[in-house]
């Protein structure tokens, strides 16, 4: 699991800004925002078309494999107002969502802190 993440510019004022006026649900949210927050703060953006395809933006399309059992999945990764899991739309605020943004292709993350599911970056369909 990869700390060496990379956000756009124009992502990381998009999503300082949303930390302001988001209500989190509970403790682990908390602390997955914390996280994800700090990854940021801790970040040099760079600009947007700067950042090579192979990593994962908001509104990326991206395939992700389940290590254990093998199967791939596709989402699109949008705004928390926009999320729709039915339509495979995860939120950059979810457990997985949080962990993709920044990460590369290749990057292992974990689906929650309280899964043993893990998940890697196979491909980014769309930027």
């Amino acid at each position: 699991m990869n700390s060496d993440r990379i956000f756009s510019k124009n992502d990381c004022e998009k999503i300082l800004s949303l930390f302001d006026n988001y209500h989190i649900q509970d403790e682990s949210e908390k602390k997955l925002l914390d996280n994800l927050k700090q990854q940021i703060l801790k970040s040099k953006p760079v600009d947007p078309q700067k950042i090579k395809d192979n990593i994962v933006k908001i509104n990326s399309i991206i395939v992700l494999r389940n290590i254990g059992n093998g199967l791939r999945e596709e989402f699109h990764l949008v705004f928390p107002d926009d999320s729709d899991i039915k339509c495979k739309k995860i939120s950059i605020f979810s457990g997985i969502g949080s962990q993709v943004l920044g990460n590369k292709i290749g990057a292992v993350i974990k689906e929650n802190s309280s899964s043993e599911k893990y998940y890697m970056i196979e491909d980014i369909i769309y930027q």
